[in-house]
């Protein structure tokens, strides 16, 4: 009983050393091979716990044969269990346990902490039986470095750790019980108790039962009530509950309810119940199928797929569909359908380091399906649809490629009057080969290489190509990169041949019908191109002591400019290619291309370290460490709920009250402001008006050497001059961010683009705004809507693409984070001054539920006018409960 520290047993540990293995002479001169009869065997010991046992208490302790016994703050250390009570009464042979007044026992693996009055418990099989219970299993207590008063050094105070429950994951388990029998080392059973996954003394939500069992990761009862806020709510006959904090649990998930108050002839949805089930495929993957019920439209159904694999592989997939019994318009009278299919996919799978194959594909049935029930404003409008593949090998700087791709875009809205335009082109397939940058050994030049032989096909209003058409296109290049007093130049010229099994009749004018040519088609080009970047002008300005607090100590101004000389010639046939992608808009140029960047730089004035707390550490912060907000914040599950091995910080709870803020902890460094404003200015000079013979007049010209300048077309007769182009950016601190881009037509004295972007947050709250701005060149077709009615009435060829929007953000909290949180934004077309979408969204969450309340309208004109309630209550680690009530607008 020395010093109060009993060692009840000492480990068991052998001396013996195995016998060494007896080894055979061998000739020098021939290979070494190992006697195989001479190697040992590899033996598969048994598993034997150590049984070792600390005993400590404040007062002297007894000895009665095997049983000890113990008072006054008693601590029994065993294995990695820790059981403290005010007495204990403890058998060395049997292992037995008895243990009075404010009994704990915790550690283990699953980190299990049970509270009771009094209990009985053996060490060596882990059971027991507990009275008077409070526990939890996944809540580990975080310690923090305040001093905190301790009479275990002779009464004076030593700085120790206090003890904080938080979660240690995502997925906690708390009971609490009149009794509670641990029946095995992760077994238990609540007698007259309940279950939760919110700290308690006081949960938000609990799930009472007179008997609850926890075994294999979860926890089972039958008849049980569940109270929210310590109102009964539900009667459930059966439920479970996940304890596994490292295994996901197939279930059923809770229903969707809804509601459309509007009438069957606008298109509503009526009464709308929904239901998914979840299954669990292993530690890698899981699946969650379920289906909607339209009372007026049909049913929907709905799957997801996802998988994860080793490193970056992965696949996904997700499946939506409608069966619509449609709905006759009570203003054109006419039967409507909306029903449709939607899949999309996407994988990645590494064969080797340097051998990869992705995808990612979507199937859509019908733009008005999507535009009509998707949720997803930007979703409802997206017209195009790109499906792609690809199996790539790089090494070495180069890349061999198999890519095969389909493109689908939406050029017609189809009405209830007049069908949709669609345009569709394919890749059937392509191989790619590319080569960097490499050098020619002896000379300071580089040598590159690009080349494709590909299957195309394209589909439009009108016209489509007859079969395959074959493109095989080669394109090797020579640069030189030169350095001299701060000047910088990259020269470079390549040859390109390009052949195609097909060609298109020409000439032809603005609109015409393409004609197919089964005759071929070959096009050679030079292309020549200087790169010039001239010494960057700096200067630094040492900021007045007074303005330091606003511009920092210096501020730095640059200026960057650029000189760019391109030629292009040989292609005199561009109008008798027949388009596809980006390989078939090479045209004759011969430009040059200036460009202006200006950058402001300063430094933030330097603050005194602030003086540290009492009793806090004195260590000051240097301005190298990582800002609070900036480090790593990699989380300990991925997607799929696996654990992420390379995470380095446990997951934090989504949704808990921190009472206290740390008082030692150290404030934020401010990261260093590098830029405060950029602006670039751009523009082209064309000395070939006409590229080559390929500007039409009176529509859009879209080339190669134009698409790479502004993605906004400008060339509707030969011009010398671009727009100027302007990137404008301001970001005076981590809290505010500005951005004004546009291309300015000098010639027609007109933007043909105009941006602005603001985003601003401070603290909790947030705000954005942005404004859209288009009067550029048209498409072929624009869809007329009549204001009064809202009804499409023809198309009429276009000759200006006018748009004109504004979108506003403004919030306040966090949605993920406890308390309260609102926000707000709309998106408006100021061409016809209505709102096409609107959402104003209020939360707040307790402990471990929450409760919001959203209202969204759409206004996307003849396919969906809709306004929709919702209401969603969530339980952490449970699910969310929804009501959605709609209206659709006449």
């Amino acid at each position: 009983m020395a010093a109060a520290h009993q060692h009840l047993h000492a480990q068991a540990v052998t001396s013996k050393e195995p016998p060494p293995s007896q080894q055979t002479a061998s000739d020098p001169n021939q290979p070494q091979q190992d006697d195989l009869a001479t190697v040992p065997h590899a033996v598969l010991l048994p598993s034997i716990k150590p049984q070792r046992a600390v005993l400590e208490s404040d007062l002297p302790q007894s000895r009665h044969d095997d049983v000890y016994y113990a008072a006054g703050n008693v601590t029994l250390t065993y294995e990695d269990h820790l059981l403290q009570a005010d007495s204990i009464t403890y058998n060395d042979d049997t292992g037995d346990v008895t243990a009075e007044g404010h009994v704990e026992l915790s550690g283990g693996d699953n980190d299990e902490h049970i509270h009771a009055s009094h209990a009985t418990y053996n060490l060596h099989t882990q059971t027991g039986r507990f009275y008077d219970v409070t526990g939890s299993v996944g809540l580990s207590h975080a310690a923090s470095a305040l001093p905190v008063a301790s009479n275990t050094n002779a009464g004076i105070a030593t700085t120790a750790t206090s003890r904080q429950p938080a979660y240690q994951n995502g997925n906690p388990f708390l009971f609490e019980g009149k009794i509670v029998v641990k029946t095995g080392p992760d077994a238990y059973t609540v007698y007259n108790g309940s279950v939760t996954s919110c700290l308690l003394p006081h949960p938000d939500w609990q799930l009472f039962a007179r008997k609850i069992s926890v075994d294999n990761g979860e926890a089972h009862a039958a008849n049980s009530t569940f109270t929210l806020l310590g109102l009964p709510l539900l009667f459930l006959p059966y439920v479970t509950h996940p304890v596994d904090v490292e295994q996901r649990q197939s279930g059923i998930l809770i229903p969707a309810f809804g509601y459309s108050s509007a009438s069957k002839g606008t298109g509503s949805k009526g009464l709308t119940i929904g239901e998914q089930v979840y299954l669990t495929l292993g530690r890698s993957a899981d699946l969650t199928v379920g289906s909607l019920y339209y009372s007026l439209r049909g049913y929907s159904e709905n799957a997801t797929f996802r998988y994860r694999g080793l490193g970056t592989d992965f696949f996904n997939a997700h499946f939506t569909a409608l069966q619509d019994r449609g709905f006759v318009s009570t203003v054109t009278g006419l039967y409507t359908n909306q029903g449709g299919e939607d899949v999309v996919a996407s994988f990645r799978r590494e064969f080797t380091p340097h051998i990869r194959a992705v995808a990612d594909a979507e199937y859509l049935s019908s733009y008005i399906y999507r535009e009509a029930f998707t949720e997803n404003f930007n979703q409802a409008v997206s017209t195009d649809i790109t499906s792609i593949a690809y199996l790539t090998h790089q090494s070495q700087g180069f890349s061999l490629d198999g890519r095969a791709d389909r493109y689908q875009g939406l050029k017609v809205v189809p009405t209830t009057t007049t069908p949709g335009e669609e345009v569709k082109i394919f890749h059937v397939p392509s191989l790619d080969f590319s080569g960097d940058d490499h050098p020619i050994t002896g000379t300071p030049l580089l040598w590159s290489i690009t080349a494709s032989a590909s299957g195309l096909k394209r589909v439009q209003p009108d016209f489509a190509t007859s079969g395959i058409t074959e493109r095989i296109d080669l394109r090797p290049e020579i640069s030189l990169p030169l350095t001299f007093g701060g000047w910088h130049t990259f020269s470079s010229l390549a040859l390109r041949e390009t052949a195609y099994s097909r060609s298109r009749k020409a000439p032809y004018g603005n609109g015409a019908t393409p004609i197919e040519l089964s005759s071929p088609l070959s096009r050679s080009s030079v292309e020549m191109s200087v790169d010039i970047r001239p010494p960057v002008l700096e200067r630094t300005f040492n900021v007045p002591e007074k303005w330091q607090g606003l511009f920092g100590d210096q501020v730095r101004h640059t200026i960057e400019p650029e000189i760019v000389y391109t030629n292009v010639h040989g292609i005199d046939n561009f109008l008798s290619i027949l388009r596809f992608d980006d390989v078939d808009l090479a045209s004759n140029t011969d430009e040059l291309k200036y460009a202006l960047t200006q950058h402001l730089y300063f430094t933030p004035h330097a603050h005194p370290a602030p003086k540290p707390k009492p009793g806090c550490p004195t260590t000051p912060a240097t301005p190298e460490e990582t800002p609070a907000d900036t480090a790593d914040e990699s989380p300990t599950l991925d997607a799929n709920g696996i654990a992420n091995t390379t995470a380095k910080a446990p997951d934090q709870p989504l949704r808990t009250h921190p009472r206290h803020a740390d008082p030692c902890a150290r404030p934020a460094a401010k990261p260093p402001q590098r830029e405060w404003f950029s602006w670039q200015l751009a523009q082209k000079h064309f000395f070939d008006q006409v590229f080559g013979g390929a500007v039409i007049d009176d529509r859009r010209n879209i080339f190669d050497t134009t698409l790479n300048f502004s993605g906004i077309a400008f060339l509707t007769e030969p011009r010398s001059t671009s727009p100027l182009l302007s990137k404008m950016r301001f970001r005076t601190s981590s809290h505010t961010d500005i951005e004004w881009d546009f291309d300015y037509d000098t010639g027609a004295k007109k933007f043909t683009r105009n941006n602005t972007f603001l985003d601003v947050h401070e603290g909790k709250f947030f705000g954005g705004f942005s404004y859209a701005r288009l009067n550029a060149p048209g498409r072929f077709y624009t869809e007329i809507i009549d204001t009064t009615t809202n009804q499409a009435t023809g198309l009429t060829a276009s000759a200006i693409s006018d748009f004109s929007q504004m979108r506003l953000l403004f919030g306040y909290g966090t949605p993920s984070q406890p308390g309260f949180s609102v926000a707000t934004s709309a998106g408006i077309d100021l061409n016809l001054g209505s709102a096409q979408y609107i959402t104003i969204q209020s939360s707040y969450n307790w402990n471990c539920c929450g409760i919001s309340v959203e209202y969204r309208k759409y206004d996307l004109g003849t396919v969906r006018d809709e306004g929709a309630y919702r209401f969603n209550f969530t339980l952490a680690n449970i699910g969310t409960a929804a009501s959605a009530t709609s209206y659709f607008l006449r």
